[in-house]
């Protein structure tokens, strides 16, 4: 299966995952973006991204091990991009 390419905006000082749904992505996350469920996990291709909080470094800790990617992994409800950035989050579509 090929790569969805989704292209979206994200503003200043907006997390990635309310940013994809701006966008009307459906984007996954169960605990509403309390970074508890893990779920909106992505992998960082290319780009930075703010540093992880530490509720979100807890959050990472609990996934290490348990996915099979390269990048690092941040969580879609807690990361802020600095700039232009490339992931991969499989799942992702325009929301229906």
């Amino acid at each position: 299966m090929s790569p969805s390419c989704l292209a979206f905006a994200v503003e200043d000082g907006d997390v990635l995952l309310h940013a994809a749904l701006d966008a009307g992505l459906d984007w996954r996350s169960v605990c509403g973006g309390h970074a508890q469920c893990r779920t909106c996990f992505f992998e960082v291709l290319v780009g930075a991204f703010d540093p992880p909080s530490p509720i979100e470094e807890q959050a990472l800790r609990t996934l290490a091990g348990t996915t099979n990617t390269k990048g690092p992994l941040r969580l879609a409800c807690q990361a802020r991009p600095r700039s232009d950035a490339t992931v991969r989050k499989f799942g992702v579509r325009r929301a229906s």
